[in-house]
C-alpha cells in the first residue's frame, strides 16, 4: 500500500515540478525580451525643438535665416528643426543658444548607429558652457539628421 502511495506521488510531483520550470524559463525568456525593447526605446528617444511653423517656404526661410535649421513640409506646413539632441538636460542649452522660443517634440528615432552618433554629440553638449561651441555641436547633430535618410516616430 505504501509503495502504491509512492508511485502515485511520484506520477503527480515530476510533471507538476517539470510545469513549473518550464514556466520559470519562459517566463524569464519573456521578460528578458521584453527589457530589451524597453531599454532600446528608452536608448532612442530624440528631442526636436521646433523654432515654429510657417504657411509658406518663403516666410520660414525670412524667420530663421540666423539659425542653421532643417526643415520638413507637414500638414501644409513648414517646420524648421534648429537642433536634435537625446539628452533632455541639453534642451535647455539648445534654446538659451538661439535665445528664442522653441517648440519640442518627442520622437522614437530607429537608426541606431545615428542614435549611438547623436549621443556622443550630446555628452560633448552636456560638458559645453560656450554658445558658439555649443552652435557647432548642434550644427554637427542638424548634419547628421541631414545626412541620413531618417525614419522618426512621433510619440504622442
Amino acid at each position: 500500500m505504501k509503495e502504491k502511495i509512492i508511485n502515485q506521488t511520484k506520477k503527480v510531483v515530476i510533471p507538476v515540478f517539470i510545469s513549473i520550470l518550464c514556466g520559470a524559463i519562459c517566463g524569464k525568456i519573456v521578460y528578458n525580451i521584453y527589457d530589451e525593447n524597453d531599454t532600446f526605446l528608452a536608448n532612442n528617444t530624440m528631442y526636436l525643438l521646433q523654432a515654429g511653423a510657417y504657411s509658406s517656404y518663403d516666410n520660414m526661410r525670412a524667420n530663421t535665416m540666423g539659425n542653421n535649421y532643417v526643415y520638413y513640409e507637414d500638414d501644409g506646413l513648414y517646420k524648421a528643426i534648429i537642433g536634435i539632441t537625446s539628452s533632455y538636460d541639453n534642451i535647455e542649452k539648445i534654446k538659451n543658444a538661439y535665445n528664442g522660443e522653441v517648440i519640442v517634440n518627442e520622437y522614437y528615432l530607429n537608426d541606431i548607429e545615428l542614435s549611438n552618433k547623436i549621443y556622443e554629440l550630446d555628452k560633448e553638449l552636456s560638458k559645453e558652457e560656450d554658445s558658439n561651441n555649443i552652435k557647432e555641436i548642434i550644427n554637427s547633430m542638424l548634419a547628421l539628421y541631414k545626412e541620413g535618410n531618417i525614419n522618426l516616430t512621433k510619440v504622442n
